[in-house]
């Protein structure tokens, strides 16, 4: 009786509550059935309306007709639901959320393509309507996959839905994934309409161990020559003491950018590096000069061409064609970058709002492309950073003085040696200060074979104009020929390099160093001139082709360059020369990659941004031997170097899943030789993934590089293992946690002039080869407390035992120092509809190498010990976001 009694009683509360009338739903005439007046009613209706949906029944006291007295009357018979007001921006923002995260994580590896992607995740092209560059362009979307559904879509059988696209045959797995986010079927999930999204981020970062070490080097190192005169080293002058590059100088930067659907967009960034004159102290024509900004208009279907796109920009832009051989203008460099996965190329012309400053491009361009052939033409007007040749500037009386100015030749053109990328872009008239400083301390060292800064960076002084064309034809489905080329005019200089032997006196300061400078400064020797014995020209011309097909299940392409010196632009192979050829074979579960490439020593194209294992200048006294230098910022010329390093070599890479268990990774060979000194090398790694449950993931990942495996008795020699074990969980509300331990062994034979000479009797270690060994253990988490909210973060330990170790954090790679420890949290939140807050905290210490310096294993007189120093750096970073 007890239980019947109580299903009544809930019979009787389900019945009452679905009587009751939901004023957020409720008709006009609904509410007018309730016990209230006309005029009432009517009000209540205006108010849900026009003003504000109802998030209480009390909220109809709001409403000037509604007294006290009508509230309780009615409040038996109405309710309030859950309403939350979101249109289609916001919908379709968060359906792809995951994916927009990814590519906010991925921003500093993809230097600035995330705001493309991104742009094709809120507003997707129509997949029916797409060419074969669109789909290639789009991440892990292979030339396969782009085949497969351009021959379904010429056939004439149009694409309906997601589960009709998975049905293409030749389509994989991997490429339908990734693919259905960035495109739609029949109607757009946006329509036309206006998107705004601001960005504003403050990093106090700290600078890379390569640019703190080039700015902290004293300009003069020692007591040379200098009788009973002692320079304590902390008084030395350094760019670092002068600058004062130890205060809390944050990076900022400001970003804007809006459009119209996907035809009309504009966008703006400025961005203020660690070092740099802050915005509120720089001149007007200064902030305007260093702020990116563009304006452009896209149609993927014109009207007057059938199946034809149009692109066209003014202001900053990205250009890239084919390999990246002849033009893939961008700052940042990236090691082995196939083009496939997530190393990818966006081909053709986009916005850029990257923090490329040197190698951008700022003019017009413009796209014209179809089915059958693309046609695009691109111009830019831009001040280049440079290293300038400098000499000492005169007095009235034609004494020379501390100051310098830049050398011209005769016909009136400053002299320079290279571009370069500076780790600080310091102002010109700051520079030629503190260069008259550092030339007067110079002077206390005694006599060097270069007794002053004979080479500098400015800042803004080279003069470039250029442009260029590409042309591509594509005579059936999968298959293109393309031709590119451009041509960079400088006006106000030449590009001067001299000899080898040249070099070695203008880049070494002391001739005690000459030695140092080596058969790797060939590579320095290589970089272009418009200026030498054999000719005078004004100008730096690349041209190539490239050309790529699909047959069955595999795809080939590769590109030619050529850098115009001495020969016959018409002709091939009597210039330097760069150029990859690679097949890609993909089935469902398993892909191959074979790449092979060459780049010529004199190939200087600053350009490109091929694949490679080493940047440019790796290894050259610019890397080695700072301290040796004219002047300490020279290494600026490698530390941000984005060509590629010259190499001769083969790459192999491939990923195979087995089954539902087991997953071999990305494992890759990668067997090339140096060509400035012939030193051959070898890197394999490959990974193995268990997965017992969906929810468990084990790793093991095994690299091996050796450096010289071709003579084992050279110096150079080396041998890296790394092995690393992890062990994932994914678990309930999206969180994750990952365990992961790394253990490190460097082979390497030892300076005979440290140990003990291999004479009899003495220690043989000087025949033997020294072990290094260094380990790490980390912990990475996710912790999502709702859908709004999410905390990651990140605990390691190392002990690098003279190893480098590394670690990806959040959005950039770090490289550790010899023993520490490093904790990171970020907080990721969506405070609003609109608004997105992004606030991270790292610690960072870590300890420096203990040193002695010593001479054929003899202490030298002045400074010899410089022991272990702690380091504690604490950086915090901030981003807010607004997407309307």
């Amino acid at each position: 009786m007890k239980k019947f009694l109580l299903m009544l009683f809930a019979l009787f509360c389900i019945g009452l509550f679905a009587e009751r009338l939901d004023l957020n739903t409720a008709t006009l005439q609904e509410i007018k059935q309730l016990p209230v007046s006309e005029l009432q009613a009517r009000d209540i209706y205006n108010y849900r309306e026009y003003v504000s949906f109802f998030e209480s029944l009390f909220d109809l006291r709001k409403i000037p007709s509604i007294d006290q007295m009508t509230l309780l009357r009615i409040k038996p018979l109405v309710l309030v639901s859950l309403y939350r007001e979101e249109d289609e921006v916001s919908i379709r923002r968060a359906e792809i959320q995951d994916l927009l995260e990814r590519l906010d994580s991925n921003e500093g590896g993809s230097e600035g393509m995330s705001d493309v992607w991104e742009d094709y995740l809120m507003t997707p092209q129509n997949v029916n309507q797409m060419h074969f560059d669109d789909f290639v362009s789009l991440p892990n979307v292979s030339p396969v996959d782009a085949v497969a559904l351009l021959k379904r879509i010429a056939q004439g059988d149009t694409i309906a839905d997601m589960r009709d696209m998975r049905n293409t045959v030749g389509l994989s797995y991997y490429g339908n994934t990734n693919l259905r986010s960035y495109v739609y079927y029949k109607e757009p999930p946006v329509k036309n309409r206006l998107f705004i999204d601001a960005n504003l981020q403050y990093y106090t970062r700290y600078f890379e161990e390569g640019s703190r070490d080039m700015f902290r080097e004293p300009i003069l190192r020692s007591d040379y020559g200098v009788s009973g005169v002692v320079i304590p080293h902390d008084k030395r002058k350094s760019y670092w003491g002068y600058f004062n590059l130890d205060k809390l100088d944050p990076d900022m930067m400001v970003k804007l950018r809006a459009r119209y659907g996907n035809h009309f967009k504009i966008g703006m960034m400025n961005y203020k590096a660690k070092g740099e004159t802050a915005l509120i102290d720089q001149p007007s024509e200064d902030i305007i000069a260093d702020t990116k900004m563009y304006a452009g208009y896209e149609n993927n279907q014109l009207p007057i061409i059938k199946n034809t796109t149009l692109k066209a920009y003014v202001g900053d832009y990205r250009a890239t064609f084919g390999e990246g051989l002849v033009m893939e203008n961008t700052d940042y460099y990236s090691a082995r970058k196939t083009g496939y996965g997530f190393s990818k190329r966006i081909l053709g012309i986009t916005p850029d709002l990257s923090r490329t400053q040197e190698y951008g491009l700022r003019g017009g361009a413009v796209e014209i492309k179809n089915p059958r052939w693309g046609f695009t033409a691109f111009g830019s007007a831009t001040k280049k950073d440079a290293v300038v040749y400098m000499q000492r500037e005169l007095d009235s009386l034609g004494v020379a003085t501390d100051y310098l100015t830049p050398v011209v030749d005769a016909d009136g053109k400053y002299h320079v040696l290279s571009y370069v990328t500076p780790s600080v872009r310091f102002d010109n008239d700051d520079l030629r200060e503190a260069e008259a400083q550092f030339n007067n301390e110079l002077r206390q060292g005694g006599a060097y074979a270069m007794p002053y800064i004979n080479l500098t960076t400015r800042k803004d002084f080279l003069e470039e104009k250029l442009w260029g064309t590409h042309l591509q034809a594509s005579p059936i489905i999968g298959t293109k020929l393309g031709f590119t080329t451009y041509t960079a005019l400088y006006d106000n200089a030449h590009f001067v390099v001299g000899d080898w032997n040249t070099l070695q006196t203008q880049l070494i300061r002391d001739s005690y160093y000459y030695k140092v400078f080596k058969l790797l400064d060939s590579e320095l020797a290589g970089m272009y001139s418009t200026k030498n014995a054999a000719y005078t020209r004004n100008y730096r011309r690349v041209l190539g082709f490239d050309a790529s097909t699909v047959l069955g299940n595999t795809s080939v392409q590769g590109e030619y360059a050529e850098l115009s010196v001495d020969g016959d632009d018409l002709k091939l192979g009597d210039d330097p020369k760069a150029y990859l050829i690679s097949a890609y074979t993909q089935y469902e579960n398993l892909n191959f990659l074979t790449l092979f490439r060459h780049t010529d020593i004199d190939f200087d194209n600053p350009y490109s941004n091929s694949f490679s294992e080493h940047e440019k200048f790796t290894d050259t006294s610019l890397d080695k031997y700072i301290y040796a230098l004219t002047n300490p910022t020279l290494s600026d010329i490698y530390q941000n170097s984005s060509q590629a390093q010259p190499e001769h070599g083969i790459y192999f890479e491939t990923r195979y899943k087995f089954n539902n268990y087991f997953t071999v990774g990305r494992s890759y060979l990668d067997l090339w030789e140096r060509l400035t000194d012939g030193r051959r090398s070898a890197r394999f790694q490959s990974e193995l993934e268990f997965r017992p449950l969906f929810q468990v993931s084990m790793r093991l990942r095994y690299k091996n590089q050796i450096n010289r495996y071709d003579d084992l008795a050279d110096r150079g020699v080396s041998k890296t293992n790394e092995y690393t074990m992890s062990l994932r969980t994914f678990l309930s509300a999206r969180d994750f946690l990952e365990f992961e331990y790394r253990y490190n062994t460097v082979w390497s034979p030892p300076y005979t002039s440290l140990t003990n000479p291999a004479e009899e009797g003495n220690n043989s270690m000087a025949a033997a080869m020294m072990l290094m060994t260094g380990d790490y253990i980390g912990v990475n988490y996710t912790h999502n407390f709702n859908p709004s909210l999410k905390l990651t973060g990140s605990f390691v330990y190392w002990y690098g035992h003279g190893i480098s170790h590394w670690d990806w954090e959040d959005m950039e790679i770090d490289f550790m120092g010899e023993k520490g420890a490093k904790t990171w949290v970020a907080l990721h939140s969506r405070v609003s509809q609109n608004l997105y807050v992004t606030l991270k905290y790292r610690n960072k210490s870590y300890q420096s190498k203990e040193l002695r310096i010593r001479q054929y294993n003899e202490a030298i007189a002045a400074e010899n010990y410089f022991e272990r120093v702690l380091h504690n750096e604490n950086t915090i970073r901030l981003t807010l976001d607004y997407r309307f």
